[in-house]
């Protein structure tokens, strides 16, 4: 789904979530680059990334951290070999 912003929209909090922890995943963003958080949108009433402002607080939870690292180091170890 889009919006008129041009971004993804995440039709819940918790898909929206689970997809910003995928996209860090994915792309291994280094400290201070790309998405931090999400938020609702007022234009489409779905919740899109933010990459300004405050770093969501899941994303600093250690279970989070260590499931985003495993999943990377994964990845790393799978595209070796």
């Amino acid at each position: 789904m889009k919006c008129v912003t041009g971004k993804n929209a995440y039709e819940s909090e918790e898909f929206a979530r689970e997809a910003l922890i995928q996209n860090r995943i994915h792309f291994n963003h280094r400290e201070g680059n790309g998405p931090i958080n999400i938020y609702l949108c007022s234009d489409c009433n779905a919740w899109h990334f933010t990459s300004t402002g405050t770093e969501a607080d899941f994303l600093k939870e250690d279970e989070v951290i260590n499931r985003i690292q495993k999943e990377i180091r994964l990845r790393n170890w799978t595209d070796e070999y």
